[in-house]
């Protein structure tokens, strides 16, 4: 479509659906009767203007701007029980923990902007990171057991420090059945290649961020681990931002928790009939 800012924040599906608390249908279908404007991207997914989405808001439910709000003011506060009921609470609301991590997500974006323009100093970024990595712990805790037989290792790329996505995708994980392997920061590619190679891992998911990994490094990462991983059928998700290859070796490209929980949903988990 004409006539587009190339240079506004842009979002997808899923994050808009997010923004304005509805399903992705409805973003989908609004996008159709060109109620809300989009561009594809060469894979065909749309894209959105930002600040078209939420102008778009003021005729539907503010529900998910006042969560992150709400969120917001009690990670700062580290106030961990408080931050605990209102996750809670958005998960009644909303059914899925992908789709709370999604609200999530835009809430960390929010605050990382916050900080930029000094609303937000560096102690208080430092608590609210820290009181929500607790509460998504406490929480994954209190969940149901999980089937033994389905067991995900959590990675950040090497040299990527950023965890509280792996946390929100634990969450997903449990909510789906499956167990986890906490590798978190700092794994040595020699680690993932054994941990891939484990008959008892099903999925080794790893996550980058756009601004903490180099796409020559993450290039060579799946060059070295997505063989091993296509040889010992486990699958090989790569989440995140981060300038992941794409199409190789059969890895799954995510870049939202939502269409994490869609892919959990249609896996055949290795050593099982299809």
């Amino acid at each position: 479509m004409n006539n587009f800012d190339s240079s506004a924040p842009m979002v997808s599906s899923t994050q808009a659906a997010a923004l304005l608390g509805v399903h992705v249908a409805s973003i989908k279908r609004w996008a159709d009767q060109g109620r809300l404007r989009c561009v594809r991207t060469p894979g065909g997914h749309r894209r959105f203007v930002r600040a078209e989405v939420v102008a778009l808001g003021g005729s539907v439910d503010s529900g998910p701007q006042e969560f992150r709000q709400r969120l917001l003011t009690a990670l700062i506060a580290g106030k961990q029980m408080s931050a605990e009921a209102v996750l809670l609470e958005q998960w009644g609301e909303v059914g899925r923990w992908e789709m709370v991590g999604d609200s999530v997500g835009i809430m960390l974006a929010e605050m990382g902007e916050a900080w930029s323009a000094g609303r937000l100093n560096i102690t208080e970024e430092h608590v609210a990171s820290e009181t929500l990595l607790r509460s998504l712990g406490r929480i994954q805790m209190m969940m149901p057991g999980r089937d033994s037989t389905k067991v995900c290792a959590l990675a950040t790329a090497p040299g990527d420090e950023h965890t509280l996505g792996l946390a929100m995708t634990e969450l997903v994980l449990a909510e789906h059945g499956w167990q986890t392997l906490w590798l978190g920061r700092f794994s040595p590619l020699e680690t993932l290649c054994e941990v891939a190679a484990r008959d008892d891992v099903k999925m080794v998911a790893i996550s980058a961020s756009g601004f903490s990994s180099l796409p020559s490094h993450l290039g060579d990462l799946v060059m070295r681990l997505g063989p091993i991983a296509l040889a010992s059928n486990t699958h090989l998700v790569l989440g995140g931002s981060g300038a992941w290859p794409e199409n190789v070796f059969g890895v799954k490209r995510v870049k939202e928790h939502a269409d994490f929980g869609e892919l959990l949903r249609g896996l055949t988990p290795k050593g099982a009939s299809s």
